[in-house]
């Protein structure tokens, strides 16, 4: 059974409040757009930034890219919380400002460690410590989709999040295919330079947003927030060192002289959750509120998020080693695989504002069952036939555009089951599931890949004449099982969301109506269930 929510008419929305949610669009749009740019462009930076730091091992520079995702996860609920607290607005201008000055630092870096005596190697740390520092503007997006809800009545949200979604399709394409040009032509540093003026643009736009109208009466609890960003931390450092640590060795690796493993971090992460959850259920201003969780659609929200981001992951990173890796792959270039990614981009450009569309007419149950089948389809494509460029590059169409459509449906149910004045830490914790999925997911394709090798043969040119040479590489096997488990996620996204309780649009009345505001005793059109009802 659907419940059905009042839909706004023009009338109810004035020019005020029109003025208020465009321009938190026009921030949030550019800003995904932005963002996602600049994410996507440095994965094909990598080898460079290992030769222009004087050879650095793979394995080092590949925290310029997990700190960064390390500290988002770790602090994005805490700075939503704080929105909750002290103003959506103010925050967000915090953790954006602070994005843009890492930004305006990162390409610098060199010069300032050669200012400070330090040698080209020891830059690449400087520069991912201010990699760190910009993890903290991840919480920008929860921040202002949180505003969003507020400030647009709730049968525009869905068309709203499809919007953002699709800038977030272009921004990771134009990474790709134009951030991947820019490297190759002009050098990393010369990329961040490019988008230094965007960012400050960006910023001074954000002044322009009206703060959020609501506010909740409370303290944060110190505690609670240090538990949650500790068991984050150590939960994502003991994925990102396991491959190299080993998963079962407790004296894998050193800290500061002393040796640790793998097995240590994930049970200090236990026991902090642990810590975590107890302060939750004490605390007199708990950072998340329990009792949200066993509301079923926001609780089913959060285990969609972590499926989908792990399935985008899992995706994105074996298709990646299928397009560019020799033997095993198709042995293509960067530029090659972004120009791969455009169909898939342009697809999801048209289909996540369809998606939000389909969302206010339909609810998020219908939309996240079809985003299940479209994704599983491709996977299932995927799995049987992805030994041509142009097959991978049509098959990764359903597949991305799957994904997309159940993020958009799932993230739409948390910001309008959010109450007044707790949409940051909803939204917040959304993104939160959706980044540990996101973490999880190339760990699971990396050990699948190196449980399942062969050995293969090569020859190589050499100025002594032809040599042969024997490598290890993923057997064709472990392909089809990544793609398996792809299958295994998208099906899994369907079952919850036959679970979730359906909400839909009236054509006229109330433009606020929503699901939260209906469980609470809103006006709700038709004689239809209330969203506490099944």
């Amino acid at each position: 059974m659907s419940t059905l929510l009042d839909a706004p008419t023009d009338p109810a929305l004035d020019r005020a409040t029109a003025r208020r949610a465009g321009t938190i669009l026009l921030v949030l749009a550019s800003a995904a757009l932005l963002v996602n740019f600049i994410e996507t462009m440095l994965v094909p930076a990598l080898p460079r930034l290992a030769t222009f730091f004087d050879g650095a091992s793979y394995t080092t520079v590949a925290w310029v890219l997990s700190l960064y995702l390390l500290v988002g996860v770790c602090t994005t609920p805490l700075f939503a919380k704080l929105g909750d607290l002290y103003g959506k607005r103010r925050i967000l201008l915090v953790v954006l400002s602070v994005y843009a000055l890492a930004v305006l630092t990162a390409p610098f870096t060199p010069d300032l460690a050669t200012f400070a005596g330090l040698s080209r190697a020891d830059a690449l740390y400087l520069l991912i410590a201010v990699r760190g520092v910009q993890g903290l503007g991840l919480a920008m997006f929860p921040l202002a989709l949180a505003m969003v809800g507020e400030e647009l009545p709730a049968a525009r949200v869905g068309p709203a999040q499809g919007l953002i979604a699709a800038m977030f399709a272009v921004g990771a394409a134009a990474g790709l295919f134009g951030g991947s040009w820019l490297i190759e032509s002009f050098g990393w540093q010369a990329a961040y330079e490019i988008v230094i003026v965007p960012v400050i643009v960006v910023v001074a736009l954000a002044t322009r947003l009206p703060e959020s109208r609501h506010r909740l009466a409370a303290r944060l609890d110190v505690p609670g927030a240090a538990f949650l960003g500790g068991a984050l931390g150590l939960f994502l450092l003991g994925l990102t060192m396991g491959p190299s640590w080993g998963w079962a060795d407790l004296t894998g690796g050193r800290v500061a002289g002393l040796p640790l493993g793998v097995p240590e971090l994930f049970v200090a992460a236990g026991l902090l959750s642990a810590l975590f959850y107890y302060r939750q259920r004490t605390a007199e201003h708990p950072i998340l509120n329990l009792a949200r969780l066993a509301d079923r659609n926001v609780g089913l929200s959060y285990l969609t998020a972590l499926l989908v981001g792990a399935g985008l992951f899992l995706a994105f990173v074996t298709l990646t080693i299928l397009v560019e890796v020799p033997i095993v792959g198709l042995g293509r270039s960067i530029f090659d695989f972004g120009l791969m990614s455009l169909p898939t981009t342009l697809s999801m450009l048209v289909a996540a504002p369809l998606v939000g569309r389909g969302v206010t007419r339909f609810g998020p149950r219908p939309m996240i069952l079809l985003g299940s089948a479209v994704s599983t389809v491709g996977f299932v494509l995927l799995l049987a036939a992805h030994g041509s460029y142009y097959a991978i590059m049509l098959e990764a169409i359903p597949t991305f555009v799957g994904l997309v459509t159940m993020l958009v449906s799932a993230t739409n149910v948390v910001v309008l089951s959010s109450h007044a004045g707790e949409t940051g830490i909803q939204t917040g914790m959304t993104e939160m599931f959706q980044d540990l999925g996101a973490s999880v997911a190339p760990v699971v394709a990396s050990s699948i890949m190196a449980s399942l090798t062969s050995t293969y043969t090569v020859q190589f040119a050499s100025a002594t004449g032809p040599v042969t040479a024997s490598v290890v590489l993923p057997a064709p096997d472990a392909f089809q099982w990544i793609f398996a488990v792809g299958i295994a996620v998208t099906v899994a996204c369907g079952i919850l969301g036959s679970l979730l309780r359906n909400y839909r649009f009236a054509p006229e009345a109330n433009p606020r109506a929503s699901p939260a505001d209906a469980a609470t005793g809103a006006s709700v059109a038709g004689e239809v269930a209330s969203p506490a009802q099944a």
